[in-house]
């Protein structure tokens, strides 16, 4: 009796070896080891900054010879520095079911893209030994990673704030795209003395338009006098000139406006404009 179980035994377990074989011998002669491909409408698709990453994916595809569509699938593997004033390269990844993947990539253009943008929220004048900080006076904001303030750079400076004068700044700024916008900058540094008039602006930089008119005189907001008789110690702005002599709004650059007032002491108060034109 224990013969023919024991013979019973190794037949089962010949045929289950045998059954293992086969089915591995199927699975490997059947196994998926093919690619998804991709198809693409478009090599070169146009896009709004403030579109979501979905917008990426339009008029893109992918199939697979044993899952089908793989369109859902698509994942945006990586965005590209900007390689001109608009354009990035945009490298996307698919896995079918049997973790083959393919990339694909193309170009997508920015047709709203601005680099970004300096805002000055004060004249960049300091008293005689007042340590110059440009901390609190720039701001920088751009269309894809908001306030970068903080990525500010000085790259060059003739400042000596214990001198009396008008010196020259460079500042820059980059955001993730690796576009760099540079901010050349007057600094005054000035011997603030308790009778010096002052001018204030509505704007310390403004963005113009190649070849659109501006009236400058339009961006004065207040003129004071310590020495003024007037009760507020404000000055009438008609008394303020403004020289924008070196200002061409039909050529792209940065330009500057100068305001001045020469006030009772006869100090003079000078306040600076930064125009950029575009």
């Amino acid at each position: 009796m224990l013969k023919y179980v024991r013979i019973t035994l190794i037949i089962l377990f010949f045929l289950a070896l045998a059954g293992a074989a086969s089915l591995y011998f199927y699975n490997y002669t059947h196994e998926d080891t093919s690619a998804p491909a991709f198809r693409s409408e478009a090599e070169l698709l146009e896009v709004s900054v403030t579109d979501p990453e979905q917008a990426l994916m339009q008029g893109l595809s992918a199939y697979d010879n044993v899952d089908g569509d793989l369109t859902s699938k698509i994942r945006v593997r990586a965005i590209s520095q900007l390689i001109n004033d608009t354009d990035v390269n945009v490298s996307y990844i698919v896995f079918d079911e049997s973790s083959n993947y393919a990339t694909y990539s193309r170009t997508i253009r920015y047709r709203d893209y601005l680099p970004p943008r300096f805002r000055l929220l004060q004249p960049m004048i300091f008293g005689m030994g007042q340590p110059v900080t440009f901390t609190g006076y720039v701001t920088v904001t751009d269309q894809r990673d908001g306030d970068i303030s903080g990525r500010l750079k000085l790259e060059e400076s003739t400042v000596i704030n214990n001198t009396p004068g008008t010196y020259t700044a460079m500042l820059s700024v980059t955001n993730r795209m690796g576009d760099t916008s540079y901010l050349p900058l007057t600094v005054q540094i000035i011997d603030n003395t308790p009778s010096r008039p002052a001018i204030q602006l509505k704007d310390y930089l403004i963005y113009v338009k190649t070849g659109e008119h501006v009236s400058f005189r339009s961006y004065l907001d207040e003129v004071t006098d310590p020495m003024s008789p007037e009760a507020d110690k404000t000055v009438p702005l008609s008394k303020v000139s403004v020289n924008a002599s070196n200002v061409d709004t039909d050529t792209p650059g940065v330009y500057e406006v100068y305001y001045y007032y020469t006030g009772i002491s006869g100090e003079i108060a000078t306040v600076i404009l930064t125009v950029i034109v575009e």
